[in-house]
């Protein structure tokens, strides 16, 4: 088996291996031949982390056949700390290897930097797309989300999202021991998108989680949260034809 693939926004795998090292243990990554796919849950099972790109996102895109590995995180993340928007990235594996090369080429200078990444014995494995319906969906600019984000984590520990369609809203709610903290999401103000099946929707979930999507947020210009009655917060975000989708369980 053999993959030498090159990707052409270094900053992109910079913010998502962010999320990964936030996330997840080990990096677990399957180059098909519809794309790259990077998908892990978290240790406490209550995060899942699933990044796709095709194919056709990347400048080069070659492999023998499909292949699954499990990356070190600590190493992953460690090839990608100085990627910009400048950089190009390059993945090559060849076969008989139990390491990841990873090359950061600056295009404008043509410096690289080559690192190894160790890969285990174990292949990834897929989790798939969770098949949860979730009543509440809506559309907002990502660096909206990222301040409600930071602003909720000066003052607690878990945040609840609340929809009622009396208001045809989502409010925010937060109670810690330094204050309390509400924002409530309307459309135009700022959600671009708001739908339910449903009068009334509230799940709680950790601000911890929500810090890693706060990692990622600046991939895209807009980010697509669904959610529904005590059901898990799903955060997508579209990145140059790819997905990042973030899964984040409630909180009883």
């Amino acid at each position: 088996m053999s993959v030498r693939v090159t990707y052409p926004i270094g900053a992109n795998f910079k913010k998502i291996a962010q999320a990964c090292s936030a996330a997840l243990e080990e990096i677990p990554i399957v180059f098909s031949p519809d794309g790259m796919l990077i998908e892990g849950l978290s240790p406490d099972k209550a995060v899942m982390l699933s990044v796709f790109l095709p194919a056709t996102s990347f400048e080069e895109y070659n492999l023998s056949e499909e292949v699954s590995v499990v990356a070190s995180k600590d190493e992953f993340v460690r090839a990608f700390r100085r990627a910009t928007k400048r950089d190009r990235v390059t993945f090559e594996l060849t076969p008989g290897s139990r390491e990841l090369v990873v090359r950061v080429t600056n295009v404008r200078t043509s410096v690289e930097r080559e690192y190894s990444v160790s890969l285990s014995e174990v292949g990834a494995q897929r989790i798939g797309e969770l098949d949860i319906e979730l009543e509440v969906t809506a559309r907002m600019p990502s660096d909206e989300l990222a301040t409600v984000i930071k602003d909720v984590a000066i003052v607690a520990d878990e945040a609840t999202f609340q929809f009622t369609s009396e208001t045809n809203s989502i409010k925010i709610v937060a109670f810690g021991d330094l204050g309390e903290y509400r924002t409530e999401l309307k459309q135009f103000k700022p959600l671009t998108l708001i739908e339910s099946t449903v009068s009334n929707a509230s799940s709680k979930f950790s601000v911890d989680h929500l810090k890693i999507l706060a990692k990622i947020l600046d991939l895209a210009d807009e980010v697509t949260l669904a959610f529904g009655p005590d059901k898990p917060l799903k955060a997508v975000l579209d990145i140059g034809g790819g997905k990042v989708t973030l899964w984040i369980a409630p909180r009883a």
